[in-house]
């Protein structure tokens, strides 16, 4: 089993028992993932590579990377095996997994196989919010806007969005009561566990993300309807809760910062093409 982790930087110099991962920076800040075969039609008892290739184009690192195939009956080879990539997968780099199998030497007439693949990997995603809200003496003499706001995404399987309730925030005593919506959202083509330190991903964790804020700033007060285990419903599509709370103090201008921390394990099923295997003709 060879394992490599090619880096951009280092995509056009030929190492010894490096594989090239070809890796260039998309729109999309996405978590690609390919299951490929070297051949769709071979004799008996003949070989097959396969290979399972991560590449990071998101905005966070990728860590404890798992690979597993199987679903090839009487077939030779390292399958059912985990195996494992334990360093960290930074952004623009990518990794291989690969394996060497041999078809059986026994068939009689052509049958077809596909290599069935689940990769796992820890990922995390999060934002910055900012609260900005003024005085109503202020925004009279200035008519300054307000409102909340928030950084741009790092990518990945797992979106979190937020949605005001309110347009302006203006402050007519010292304390500016504001609501938001949190949408956390599945936009993969796997599933979310909470298992996130172990790779588990056991039932009760599936379908679930770890959640939780830390305030930057001192001087606003928040609690949001859910926090550490959050269950993602439509068979791990979204969830979707509201956080309230109030900026305190407001004399003129106050902007308060929020950082919202999503961490999850990710794993994804892949299907290879049907791979033909001819009996060997004497």
């Amino acid at each position: 089993m060879r394992k490599v982790a090619c880096f951009l930087l280092l995509a056009l110099i030929l190492l010894s028992g490096c594989v090239q991962v070809p890796i260039q920076r998309t729109e999309a800040k996405d978590v690609k993932i390919e299951l490929k075969v070297d051949t769709t039609n071979i004799q008996a008892g003949g070989k097959v590579g396969v290979s399972i290739i991560v590449e990071n184009y998101a905005d966070f690192e990728i860590r404890n990377i798992t690979a597993r195939i199987y679903g090839l009956p009487d077939w030779k080879g390292e399958l059912e095996k985990i195996e494992n990539y334990s360093g960290i997968l930074y952004p623009e780099t990518g990794f291989e997994f690969n394996w060497q199998l041999e078809a059986p030497s026994d068939v009689k007439y052509k049958k077809y196989y596909q290599v069935f693949a689940d990769v796992k990997y820890n990922a995390y995603n999060k934002k910055r919010v900012m609260i900005t809200g003024i005085s109503y003496d202020y925004y009279k003499r200035t008519g300054s806007g307000s409102g909340i706001t928030s950084s741009s995404s790092l990518g990945g399987p797992i979106e979190i969005d937020f949605v005001p309730y309110q347009s302006q925030l203006i402050a007519y005593e010292d304390k500016l009561p504001f609501k938001f919506a949190v949408v956390i959202s599945n936009k993969g083509r796997g599933k979310p566990c909470a298992d996130y330190f172990t790779l588990n991903c056991s039932k009760e964790k599936l379908n679930k993300v770890l959640f939780n804020f830390t305030k930057e700033t001192s001087g606003i007060e928040i609690t949001c309807e859910k926090g550490g285990e959050v269950n993602l419903i439509k068979s791990g599509s979204y969830a979707h809760f509201d956080c309230i709370g109030n900026l305190t103090n407001v004399k003129e201008v106050s902007t308060q910062i929020i950082e919202f921390l999503v961490n999850y394990t990710y794993m994804e099923t892949l299907t290879s093409p049907s791979i033909g295997v001819e009996p060997v003709l004497l």
